[in-house]
């Protein structure tokens, strides 16, 4: 099965807003890919953009310093469908921004984004904003295997 690309950012967008919560992969300076789970909010409802928050000390805020190239994976109903976005990413440090993302965030993405740093006496929080430049989708439950991509633009 074959979807049209309008067909394809469709399905892609209702895994994404289906889970809230995705593998978010940087490259560090040596090259090596590293992932880990956050929670995400698309402030637009779309793919264009998507936002997470995170300690400016992280590893991923320095990655992103150097290589701000990333992929982000979803999926939802037991990897039936799965989605991988990628595009590049900065870091914002706008309260307002912040608040939005948060706002947006359902309250177990905020566990992912924010959970593990409440212990903190001191976090430095920063939004993470992603430019997607590229989605693709695959879909056992609908026999596609092969990705299925859309450039956004």
């Amino acid at each position: 099965m074959t979807l049209t690309p309008q067909q394809a950012l469709a399905e892609a967008i209702k895994v994404v807003n289906k889970t809230f919560v995705g593998l978010l992969t940087t490259v560090a300076p040596d090259g090596m890919p590293y992932s880990r789970w956050m929670g995400t909010a698309a402030l637009e409802g779309g793919l264009h953009t998507l936002y997470t928050l995170t300690d400016a000390r992280t590893r991923k805020v320095q990655h992103l310093q150097t290589n701000p190239q990333v992929c982000w994976a979803f999926s939802c109903d037991e990897c039936q469908d799965v989605v991988t976005l990628f595009g590049t990413a900065k870091v914002l440090r706008s309260a307002l921004v912040m608040q939005q993302v948060f706002d947006h965030l359902q309250d177990y993405a905020r566990q992912w984004a924010m959970g593990p740093l409440g212990g903190q006496e001191e976090v430095d929080f920063v939004t993470i904003e992603t430019t997607v430049q590229r989605v693709e989708y695959i879909s056992p439950r609908l026999k596609i295997y092969a990705p299925q991509v859309v450039e956004i633009g």
